[in-house]
């Protein structure tokens, strides 16, 4: 049997809301639904899971943006061209300069990458 089971009963008016009741007791999972039942809750508001927690993990992808140092408009033309790194600190100053966030030298980075 699972780890975990989750009672979720709707609300009458919003099908989207309700109350949710999570317990790693089935015996209570099911006494939870016949007391429900029993108070006249209608069976189709009422819904039952079992599962367990599952680990995740997160990675990111570099992004890496073509520029050509004499003109950031060749760069959008898809010119080839690299652009040297610079020092950390000069970085960090530019960065925290900027208030457009996701956007790094006129490129706009992936939605995929803002924060959660």
């Amino acid at each position: 049997m699972a780890a975990k089971f989750i009672v979720v009963v709707s609300d009458q008016d919003d099908a989207k809301r309700g109350e949710i009741t999570v317990t790693d007791n089935p015996g209570i999972a099911a006494n939870l639904v016949e007391t429900l039942l029993e108070a006249g809750f209608d069976q189709a508001r009422i819904r039952m899971f079992s599962g367990d927690q599952t680990e995740m993990r997160v990675t990111t992808r570099p992004v890496v943006a073509l520029v050509d140092e004499r003109s950031p408009s060749t760069a959008a033309k898809g010119t080839p061209a690299v652009e040297a790194a610079a020092p950390r600190e000069t970085a960090r100053k530019a960065s925290a300069a900027k208030a457009t966030p996701f956007v790094k030298d006129g490129v706009r980075f992936s939605s995929l990458f803002r924060p959660g």
